[in-house]
Parts: C-alpha cells; structure tokens; sequence
C-alpha cells in the first residue's frame, strides 16, 4: 500500500550555481523560499595544523637545551609522529562550515573555500553532501526522524551519474523516505504557466539556454556561454575604476573592493536603458549629455556615494552584447531553437522564460526582445511560416500573490507546484524501499 506525504512535510530544494534556495511546507503555493543560502563551503582546518605553528617555537627550545647525543631519538619520533598525523588527516573526513558561520569564520581556521556547483557540475560532491544536511538543518528537520519527502530541482546538464550520486545522498545520507528529481528549465516553464519555451537562465558563473518541447527538456538544445553575473561585476568594477568622480570619493584607495562592486550589482541601481529608435543624431546627443549628469546615490559601509548612471547602465549589457569572444546569448538562442523540429520553432520564440539571479536587471528583457528583433527575426523571414514572426516573454501569472516581480524565481515556483502533482505519485517519485531493491539506478525509471 503506498504512502501518502502530508504537504506540509514537502521539502523543496533548488540547486543554483550560486544560491541553493529551499522550502518546507508546499501547502500555501504563495510562500517563498524560506532558506536561501550560498552553495559553497568553507573547510576547516584539522586540529593539528592549527596546533603546528604555536608548538614550533617550545621543538626549537627544547632542542637548544637538549643533549647532542639524544639528536636520533628525537628526529625517529618526530618522523613517526608525522607518519601517523598524515595518516590520521587521511582517514579524518573534513569539517565543513557553511552560510553565515562561513562569512563570520576566522580566516586562520578555514583551509579553503570551494564552490560546490561550477557551470552547472557538482565539483565536490562530499561537500554537497554535508551542504544538504545543512539546508535540512535550517529547516528544522532532524535527519534521524525525517518522514519528509523531497523534490531536488536541478541544472539541465546533469548526467546520470549526477543524478544517481544525488539519489544516493538523499537516502543514504539525508534518511528521506522518497524523492523526485526534477529539471530547472521544465520548473521555470511549469512556474509561468506553460509546457513549451524556451528558457534563458542568467546564472552567476554561466548563462544557460535551454529549449522545453512539450513538457520534456531537450537534453541537445542545451547551450552554455560563461558570460553571466562575475562578468557583470567585472564590467561594473572596470567602469567604477576608469571613472575620475568615483576615484575621488574612494580617497586614496586604487583598489574598489569586490565586495563593493558586488553589494552595488545586487543593490537593483543597476539596469538597461533602450534608446528610441527614432531618435536623430542631435536629440541623441542631448539625450547623452542628461544622462551623464544623472546619478545615483549608493550607502555602503555607512557612507554614501554619488556614481554616474551611465556607468550603472553600462555593466548589464556583457549579458546580452559580449565583449570577449563568447558567443552572444541571441545566437545561442538561435542554435537553441534550430536543434529542436520545425513546427515547434515558432511556438519557442512565442514563450520565452528569463530566469536567474542576473537576470533581476530592469530593462533586461526589453533589451534582450530589442536585439532578437534586429538579429533573429529580419533572418527568419525569409524561411517557411514555421519560422518566428513574433517574440514573446513568459511571465509568473497573476494570481500567485506571493511571486510578484520574482519571475526569476519561476523555477522555484514550478518545483513547488510539482511537488503538489508528483510526490505523492507513484509514477514519478522513488521511495526507499525501492532504492534499497534497485540501487541508485533507479532514478531513471521514474521522470515526469
């Protein structure tokens, strides 16, 4: 007899290259994300590299007062005291800190810090492992008497074996009673209301187009491109450094720190400005000229800065106009939508899904409609009627309330409404007693 979950046990965790977002309790479809934490890990150090620098001077010490002939013993015991150290670090597992313990850690006990997802690829899957038990943490949910089933929304260039190893930290390491492992660009067409698009996700570390025919993710119309977010905050930090007023108010600092360009990417002061097409030259330049004594005034660190915003404008548009030799994410759109059949070419360019934490700048999706229209559309028109004659954006509908100008949370939201459809499914989830018979395996005999 199968089990049926309560829907306020649902957990919901989206894995994002930058941000993991997470939720328990689908059953007001309104809430958002309860936990939203950075997917990265700092490692501590082990116990005895943080005891070897304060014990060095006491050896040096002792060895002055020591007698020559005791030089041997004290060399053999130092040589098996290293063996057995380095053994011990080798079988110790290591410690992870995580969210806002990492950012107040000391930077003298922490080792490294690792992005545990890059460019869509778990880098390190023990880390993601202690990363999850974290997340279920901040939820308030004891691993040893989980009853919650969960729903991991992930990136579309997972392999199988991904999707196996994900499966086995859920059971094995995570004690959830079943699961369902879903795709982001299928959540994000599923959050705005529609079965086909063609989803553009600005991530942090890449920009992903991916093409959704039908309610399937069409594993070979993935593409990627490495301009996203840092590129942004790159951009951003070579206009604040080029220009004379910003130097003046950072003083005698050559250097802007990062976490100020960041703070300023994320602050929502940065945006895209079209300008009229019907514009002349002249009312261009006056145009121009307003827009270089407009500015914007940015509190950080409690001061305050007055920063041009033409600069602020400037930075966002690496997103959709490239300056390295990436390709521009209008043509990996096109390839996108030319890898998929004919007849539902038109029906991709007619649903378009921007998502992605890059993708909150204001104005992103008219710039981006303004440069498919002067690339994409004047080439279509000389193929058959299958080919695009308009774009249009997908947004989150109405009636969800809560989602409000969050369209670059859709993934999230569909996740949560999948939850509602499929975790009580025996179709579409996996249970325990199921991975106990089958192995990790069987993550691939149930989809949606």
């Amino acid at each position: 007899m199968a089990v049926i979950h309560k829907e306020e046990n649902f957990v919901v965790i989206e894995l994002g290259g930058h941000t993991t977002k997470a939720v328990r309790d689908t059953t007001d479809i309104n809430k958002l994300p309860t936990v939203q934490v950075r997917t990265r890990a700092g490692i501590l150090k082990a116990e005895g590299e943080k005891g070897d620098d304060t014990d060095e001077p006491k050896k040096s010490a002792q060895g002055d007062a020591s007698a020559k002939g005791d030089d041997d013993d004290e060399e053999e015991k130092a040589s098996k005291k290293a063996e057995d150290g380095a053994a011990e670090q080798e079988t110790q597992e290591p410690s992870y800190v995580f969210g806002s313990a990492l950012e107040a850690a000391d930077a003298s006990s922490v080792d490294s810090i690792v992005d545990i997802i890059v460019d869509g690829h778990v880098r390190d899957w023990d880390a993601l492992s202690a990363f999850l038990r974290f997340v279920l943490k901040e939820l308030q949910i004891r691993i040893s008497e989980n009853i919650c089933p969960m729903l991991f929304s992930i990136p579309p260039t997972w392999s199988k074996t991904d999707y196996e190893c994900l499966a086995q930290i859920a059971f094995e390491h995570l004690n959830t009673p079943c699961i369902v492992i879903t795709e982001q660009p299928l959540m994000a067409v599923f959050g705005n209301g529609s079965v086909n698009g063609l989803v553009v996700d600005f991530g942090h570390s890449s920009t992903t187009v991916t093409a959704v025919v039908d309610s399937c993710v069409m594993p070979s119309s993935v593409m990627q491109s490495s301009v996203a977010g840092i590129a942004v905050a790159e951009k951003l930090h070579e206009l604040l450094a080029s220009d004379r007023s910003v130097a003046e108010q950072l003083g005698e600092s050559t250097d802007i720190p990062a976490e100020f360009v960041c703070a300023l990417k994320e602050s929502g002061l940065c945006g895209f400005e079209l300008a009229p097409a019907t514009a002349t030259a002249t009312a261009d330049e006056d145009q121009q000229g307003k827009k270089d004594r407009v500015s914007e005034t940015f509190e950080f660190d409690g001061k305050k800065y007055t920063l041009p915003k033409r600069l602020l404008q400037r930075a966002p548009e690496v997103l959709i106009r490239p300056e390295t030799a990436s390709a521009p994410v209008s043509t990996l759109m096109k390839q996108t939508v030319l890898s998929c059949e004919v007849d539902k070419r038109a029906l991709l360019w007619e649903s378009i899904h921007v998502v992605g934490g890059s993708s909150r700048f204001a104005g992103i999706k008219d710039a981006l409609q303004l440069e498919l229209e002067t690339t994409v559309l004047p080439t279509s028109n000389i193929f058959a009627n299958s080919q695009s004659r308009e774009i249009r954006f997908g947004s989150i509908p109405d009636y969800f309330i809560g989602w409000r100008n969050c369209d670059h949370w859709a993934a999230f939201l569909g996740a949560c409404i999948m939850a509602k459809v499929a975790m009580n499914d025996a179709r579409h989830n996996v249970t325990r007693a199921e991975y106990n018979d089958s192995g990790p395996s069987v993550v691939h005999t149930k989809s949606y």
